[in-house]
């Protein structure tokens, strides 16, 4: 399997986790092409990453592609950061490869994930998992934005950019460059999430919820997707019962410990002899979100900024 994690020096720490994670995880007969696409200050996690993928499995590799990152000027909103765009640079970097399964950095992988690797594109571009966007009452509050008529009929088919099983030959064929980087240059509040949505629609096959479940998701959310016809029952009971890849998107366990699920992250995490010490669970114990003064300074800003936020 090849597997790409894109990231800054940002989480150079945390994509040891999430790789680490992924090889223990794996079916007996799973090996994986690692590559590491990341920003040139994050090339110090070359190294641990090896290591932590050979202690795994020998048959495993690891490829690093330190660049610098052409999209660092690109919008930059809820506290994510360019990096983000990196994912659209694959079909070009990995030239000669048919397909990548794309992982965020801020996940727990459970599971093998072998079926999803498995799984036939066909003239597909990507495969993903529905996103909290298609619910009627979040779509709603996005209509206003002046580039949501890009994704007029897309309800109910919006992805979440997290996992992504990536038809690189297909992308190629398609010439979708010139669009991503146009694109890029907009104040698109997902970023790139949004840009893969408007330019991918209508080719893009769908995973089950439990390969990309959000951990700020509860269950009555779940049970909203299933109400608007988004998931199935079925659906629904396999990501909260047995999710194959918690994602942290939104508060990070490392960071706050009493998020959604974070103590699964610290519970692996501090199973590992080498990872346990890379990060500081008394801090993350101590921090229970945004300070009362934060919070009021937020609502200022809300008021008076014309982007929603």
């Amino acid at each position: 399997m090849k597997i790409v994690f894109c990231f800054d020096e940002n989480l150079a720490t945390q994509v040891q986790a999430a790789a680490a994670s992924l090889l223990d995880s794996r079916g007996s007969d799973d090996h994986f092409e690692v590559h590491c696409v990341c920003t040139e200050g994050a090339e110090i996690a070359g190294m641990p990453l090896e290591q932590i993928i050979k202690r795994r499995d020998p048959a495993s590799s690891l490829v690093m592609h330190c660049i610098k990152n052409p999209y660092e000027k690109a919008y930059e909103v809820r506290g994510i950061s360019s990096g983000a765009y990196l994912r659209l640079l694959l079909h070009r970097l990995l030239s000669g490869v048919e397909k990548v399964l794309y992982l965020d950095v801020d996940i727990l992988v459970r599971e093998s994930l072998s079926p999803v690797w498995h799984m036939d594109l066909g003239r597909n571009l990507l495969a993903a998992v529905k996103g909290p966007v298609n619910l009627q009452e979040k779509w709603e509050w996005n209509s206003s934005r002046s580039y949501w008529k890009l994704l007029e009929g897309a309800r109910g088919g919006y992805i979440n950019s997290g996992v992504l099983l990536m038809n690189l030959e297909e992308i190629r064929r398609r010439q979708l460059d010139e669009q991503w980087e146009r694109l890029a240059e907009e104040k698109l509040y997902y970023q790139d999430q949004d840009i893969l949505n408007i330019t991918c629609q209508g080719s893009i096959a769908y995973l089950s919820p439990k390969y990309n479940r959000l951990a700020y998701l509860e269950e009555k959310d779940f049970g909203q997707f299933v109400t608007e016809g988004i998931y199935t029952r079925e659906e629904e009971q396999e990501a909260l019962q047995s999710p194959a890849i918690i994602h942290y998107a939104g508060d990070k366990p490392w960071k706050r410990y009493d998020t959604n699920l974070g103590s699964l992250w610290w519970d692996y995490v501090n199973a590992q002899s080498d990872l346990r010490d890379l990060f500081d669970e008394g801090k993350a114990r101590r921090y229970h979100g945004p300070t009362l003064g934060q919070r009021a300074v937020r609502k200022v800003k809300k008021l008076f900024s014309r982007e929603k936020l």
